[in-house]
């Protein structure tokens, strides 16, 4: 299972998963919900390597360090995956979203989304989001935890791939 934001796969009928080798893996299944900008796309293969640990809840101070990680521009742009250092500002909660965010001095690039916001030790306490005018907020991973049993799939863009046809 990978998590990401759902506006990273929205349009997308088959995503695929790359990684930093440039190799790839195509999701078989994906649930999500658009107003809390939640997705997980299921896999076959496993990768024990590459998991963060989803925490119960976060415990920032103000100022403490914390590193942004993702790939600029997306698929766009080759190379390693960029980490943007900073330090924590706030917690933000708008009464007409459904997941908190974490405010932090960083300032993310658009590609960057559904990447892991860390704190200094490498724990994971968000996914980076959205960033605005140097304004950049991140899910708190507790909630992108307490979100995923209630995702769905019927906002999903499907597509049913028959290998007896063209792929045209």
């Amino acid at each position: 299972q990978i998590v990401t934001n759902f506006h990273v796969i929205a349009n997308e009928p088959a995503p695929k998963v790359i990684f930093p080798d440039g190799s790839f893996v195509t999701v078989v299944s994906m649930v999500g919900d658009s107003m809390s900008d939640l997705a997980v796309l299921y896999i076959e293969e496993e990768y024990p390597d590459l998991v963060f640990k989803l925490p119960d809840k976060i415990h920032l101070r103000e100022d403490e360090p914390v590193l942004a990680t993702g790939y600029p521009m997306g698929t766009q742009l080759n190379g390693k995956a960029t980490t943007l250092k900073g330090s924590f500002i706030d917690y933000r909660k708008s009464k007409h979203d459904k997941v908190g965010y974490i405010q932090t001095s960083i300032s993310l690039v658009e590609g960057m989304s559904g990447g892991p916001l860390t704190d200094q030790c490498g724990e994971l306490v968000g996914m980076n989001t959205m960033g605005l005018a140097g304004l950049s907020l991140f899910i708190s991973a507790g909630d992108v935890k307490a979100s995923i049993p209630y995702l769905y799939d019927w906002e999903v863009a499907k597509i049913a791939v028959d290998p007896s046809e063209s792929p045209e």
